[in-house]
């Protein structure tokens, strides 16, 4: 049972690592964004923040190439990184959300390039051949922010490229020879930041995803680590450990608390006339049944062998024998069906002892509910014993 634990979840992401283009899996990709939340988030803020102070710099550049268009450049560019960073503070503070701000650097450079080229073709510089290849730095910034969804970075790079070839094909008067030229600069440079955006993306992914099957793993050794393996019940170092806690904290003693322990009427026939096989499925079919009769607040654990315990909090002695022979009657009228399609029918004794205020040590307790174990033994077994009865 415990080697079924999140299997589907574990081998769903190992497949998802050995795809040439990785994505997240759909049950994890909430999960996913999360968790880049935690990791990306401030570092967009700033790639945002830093960004938007590189192209406000570019204004002393304008002012030297393009002096007859240097302070509207002044002003159009101020006035948009203004803007663009008012909006990026108003998502860092009331958006918080990971998808936006993913966007936010490159739909901003879409606008700014607009910008750039319009200003270029305003101004008559002579310059403006040399200067048009600056521009580049939009492409690469655009894709270089993006860290989340590449097919974004995609369509961005579209919009960009559109942008800049038509920016390009007015500033140098049409000139085709110009346009072919700084197409042969621009387009090795679009497809490297389109590649570093992919391999960011993807890093991304697998990050995350190496991560939760990590998690899982370790998930399954700590389930493992306290589960019996066979009925997927606590086992015994589990069992103690949550009993203790539950005596010895917050004085829950106050309220009556009852143990009990049983374990299958002649188990070891069972084993040598029908196999071991059988004998785990009777285990199992007990288990289950339990399961079913206990409330979620009672502390179900397989002790050893064909042996069970739980712990019955906030229930007195009177409630414990009710929820035993609750317990007994079910086990007694379920059955295993065999090969032959007979029904195998199985029974369980059941020992009963209380904690009080005098009586808290756990060890003791068990000790006591083993003896009225062995006193529903002695009474022809299929039976129920408390200790006072057993004393």
């Amino acid at each position: 049972m415990i080697n079924e634990y999140k299997k589907e979840s574990r081998l769903l992401i190992q497949k998802a690592l050995e795809q040439s283009f990785i994505s997240v899996p759909a049950q994890f990709r909430q999960e996913f964004f999360r968790y880049q939340q935690a990791q990306l988030f401030k570092f967009f803020l700033q790639v945002n923040l830093v960004a938007q102070l590189a192209y406000f710099s570019y204004i002393f550049a304008d002012w030297f190439m393009l002096p007859d268009i240097g302070f509207i450049a002044f002003l159009v560019k101020g006035s948009y990184t203004l803007c663009m960073t008012l909006i990026t503070f108003a998502i860092y503070k009331y958006s918080k959300s990971n998808l936006v701000f993913d966007l936010m650097l490159p739909a901003s450079i879409v606008g700014a390039t607009a910008i750039w080229f319009w200003l270029v073709n305003l101004s008559q510089s002579p310059d403006v051949p040399i200067y048009l290849y600056a521009s580049l730095v939009f492409i690469v910034l655009a894709n270089l922010c993006i860290q989340i969804r590449f097919k974004a970075a995609v369509i961005i790079s579209m919009l960009i490229s559109l942008i800049m070839y038509i920016g390009v094909y007015f500033a140098v008067s049409k000139d085709l020879h110009q346009l072919q030229i700084f197409a042969l600069i621009y387009n090795p440079v679009l497809m490297f930041s389109l590649y570093i955006s992919w391999n960011s993306t993807q890093k991304s992914r697998i990050v995350f995803l190496h991560n939760k099957l990590d998690q899982l793993n370790r998930e399954a050794l700590d389930i493992m680590a306290h589960t019996d393996v066979l009925t997927g019940l606590n086992n015994r170092r589990q069992f103690m450990q949550l009993a203790n806690y539950h005596i010895h904290s917050q004085n829950k003693l106050q309220h009556p608390t009852a143990l009990l322990i049983f374990d299958v009427d002649r188990f070891k026939t069972i084993n040598d006339q029908f196999g071991h096989f059988v004998g785990d499925f009777v285990l199992q079919q007990i288990a289950d049944t339990c399961r079913h009769v206990l409330r979620s607040q009672d502390i179900l654990a397989r002790f050893g062998g064909e042996e069970f315990i739980i712990l019955l909090p906030n229930t007195n002695l009177h409630q414990a024998l009710e929820i035993a022979e609750r317990l007994r009657k079910s086990i007694e009228n379920s059955g295993v069906k065999l090969e032959t399609q007979q029904e195998l029918k199985f029974t369980v004794s059941i020992g009963i002892a209380e904690f009080n205020a005098k009586n808290r040590d756990l060890h003791h307790v068990i000790q006591l509910a083993d003896k009225a174990l062995y006193q529903a033994k002695n009474m022809g077994r299929n039976a129920i014993s408390t200790y006072k009865t057993a004393s």
